[in-house]
């Protein structure tokens, strides 16, 4: 079962930030950026993501596995895909219970490549699916009675599947007419279990992981962590109130391979190719607020096989050098020879 369908939130918590969704623009969509967007069956191996930001800036992600298209030299199936960001904005509230967003932009991701095959599997880009740039969708707020809505609307969020469909909206949902889509917004899952990952020092963190952080010259606010499931490492400190995460992860990767382990999904700008130390790797900017912006550089030490990422939250990436801090933060065991 769909993960969306855990957990669902009780209308009364869900229905006190509606009162200040009413009020201005931004609240909408700062609200919209505080959930995760998804437009599915429910059924079936697709689904299209979205990731807003508060001034209605977004990333997304589609796919959908087709493992009974194959051929000779892709046994094992399809998958169809992209990535893509883009821009909403605020048209207009429609009545009590919802607001007219607009898709002011969409683009296509740069550097994805047309067709691949890879270990078997085909993999084919195509555009995104679910919205499109220029059309003018509808969000609900929950309590919106579902009798308002079209079947076609009550199908993608996912009210006639329940065994007892509610006679309200529980979720915030975002519906176009145009792609015949719905995607359904719902707070990141969390578990209801203690949180994985464990704070240790320093010396218990080498100990367990075998990995070593090194805190940079001017860092304040040290925090080490370990995730078991992940063998993830993490340390975490502030320089000049910008905020890093550090993390190192053992990893098996093929030249020119990075581990994504920021645990970050921008649609990345101004990507460069970058050497922490000597080990290869890249670095990419977004921004992730009306000021805010995140930075950060992933790199591959091959010889004992370890994955490595710094990132940083600032309003002011001018003058800081994320590489030489990473510099600071891994230092690799076989030396820069």
């Amino acid at each position: 079962m769909k993960k969306w369908l855990i957990g669902l939130l009780s209308l009364t918590l869900i229905l006190s930030a509606v009162g200040a969704c009413a009020e201005s623009g931004e609240p909408v969509l700062e609200t919209m950026a505080g959930l995760e967007w998804s437009f599915s069956s429910g059924v079936g191996a697709w689904s299209s993501e979205l990731r807003i930001q508060p001034d209605g800036s977004f990333a997304g992600e589609y796919h959908d596995s087709e493992m009974g298209e194959t051929g000779d030299t892709y046994p094992d199936g399809t998958v169809y895909g992209c990535l893509f960001h883009g821009k909403l904005s605020l048209a207009g509230q429609a009545d009590e219970y919802s607001w007219k967003i607009r898709v002011d932009s969409l683009t296509m991701d740069e550097g994805q490549v047309k067709e691949a095959i890879e270990d078997g599997v085909r993999y084919v880009t195509v555009q995104p699916y679910g919205l499109s740039e220029g059309d003018e969708m509808l969000l609900y707020r929950p309590g919106t009675p579902v009798k308002i809505l079209s079947e076609e609307q009550l199908f993608w969020a996912h009210v006639l599947e329940q065994e007892n469909p509610p006679e309200a909206l529980e979720t915030w949902f975002l519906s176009s007419r145009n792609n015949e889509s719905g995607f359904v917004g719902l707070p990141p899952y969390e578990p209801a279990l203690a949180n994985p990952w464990e704070e240790l020092s320093a010396k218990e963190l080498e100990e367990r992981s075998g990995l070593t952080f090194h805190v940079p010259e001017g860092a304040e606010n040290v925090i080490f962590r370990w995730l078991e499931s992940e063998k993830l490492a993490e340390m975490q400190f502030t320089i000049n109130e910008d905020e890093f995460t550090a993390r190192l992860q053992p990893a098996d990767l093929k030249e020119g391979e990075f581990l994504e382990i920021s645990g970050m999904y921008f649609a990345w700008d101004n990507v460069e190719e970058v050497t922490v130390h000597h080990c290869k790797g890249t670095i990419g900017q977004a921004q992730c607020g009306t000021e805010d912006w995140v930075e950060r550089v992933l790199w591959y030490d091959a010889a004992p096989g370890i994955a490595g990422c710094l990132s940083v939250y600032s309003k002011d990436l001018n003058g800081l050098d994320l590489t030489a801090i990473a510099e600071q933060v891994y230092l690799p065991v076989q030396g820069d020879a």
